[in-house]
């Protein structure tokens, strides 16, 4: 089956980002094409494998809640991706669903960048706090969340995603982000 198009993505420009790669925008994703829609899809497969978003989560994903593009401006090729959503229990609190820059961009600063560009609308949207969880053994995101933005590592979740999958629970004050 698939999903008959929609709007065209719009062209709300969260933040622009300097760097070496021209024009390079955030962009939130307010309303989606077939054509976006299976490249964001086809860039979370590549970067979570079986655990990308596929479009049936996606595309409410989209109507309900928050998703960030990074990508060039007037270029097809997606850079970064973020899903995030409203925490039920406290409204002012979001949590970021999925993070992920494509590995030939990584180790740039674009993901911090990304990120800070992300909390910037967040904070305009009246969020005050955002949680995540990562992966333990993922140093290199714990580095960027902890030591570059200034999570807090709330608790320790084991066996969050499985037997040996533990995950951090992190939390940022978005107050921090200015």
């Amino acid at each position: 089956m698939y999903l008959e198009e929609v709007r065209a993505l719009p062209k709300k420009v969260v933040d622009n980002l300097d760097g070496d790669i021209k024009n390079l925008k955030i962009y939130l994703v307010q309303d989606y094409d077939l054509n976006i829609l299976k490249r964001m899809v086809t860039f979370g497969v590549s970067i979570f494998g079986d655990l990308g978003m596929d479009e049936w989560g996606l595309v409410p994903q989209i109507r309900h809640g928050n998703v960030f593009l990074l990508k060039e401006e007037n270029k097809k090729k997606v850079i970064g991706l973020a899903i995030l959503m409203r925490d039920w229990e406290d409204i002012d609190k979001c949590y970021l669903f999925d993070y992920a820059i494509v590995e030939e961009f990584q180790g740039q600063g674009l993901g911090y960048h990304f990120l800070i560009g992300i909390c910037k609308n967040l904070i305009e949207q009246g969020f005050k706090r955002m949680s995540l969880t990562v992966d333990i053994e993922n140093q290199s995101a714990i580095h960027l969340y902890k030591n570059k933005l200034g999570f807090e590592i709330d608790e320790l979740s084991k066996d969050e995603y499985g037997k040996g999958h533990h995950r951090y629970k992190m939390v940022l004050d978005l107050d921090k982000i200015r």
